[in-house]
């Protein structure tokens, strides 16, 4: 479980400084969030890392949504997007192992609705 050729986020920092890496997965009512991989553009999640997460299907034409992240110090709103990608389940079939590379779709503005 990987991202290659991730942009660097942190260019106003110090010397050296890259993304630091992570997933949000949302899935119908449940998200979750993988480690955070430091100062990487090409973060690995290794088996021993938080990678893998257990949701409940409800529908199965529900999609999994999955969103990158740069991860900044304070609030939950102050992370980098970097993007996103919707994976489509309703032809997944049970106790199959998946092999798939997806683009991630840039996200260049944002509209948050009150």
């Amino acid at each position: 479980i990987k991202c290659g050729n991730l942009p660097n986020m942190d260019t106003g920092g110090s010397l050296g400084n890259k993304t630091d890496a992570f997933v949000s997965l949302v899935y119908e009512d449940c998200v979750a969030k993988s480690e955070t991989i430091a100062n990487c553009l090409h973060p690995r999640w290794m088996p021993w890392s938080k990678r893998a997460f257990i949701f409940n299907m409800s529908h199965t034409s529900s999609q999994l949504f999955l969103g990158v992240f740069d991860a900044d110090g304070g609030s939950l709103n102050s992370h980098d997007l970097v993007g996103r990608v919707s994976v489509e389940l309703s032809n997944a079939v049970p106790d199959t192992e998946y092999f798939l590379t997806y683009n991630l779709y840039p996200v260049s503005i944002i509209y948050l609705f009150p």
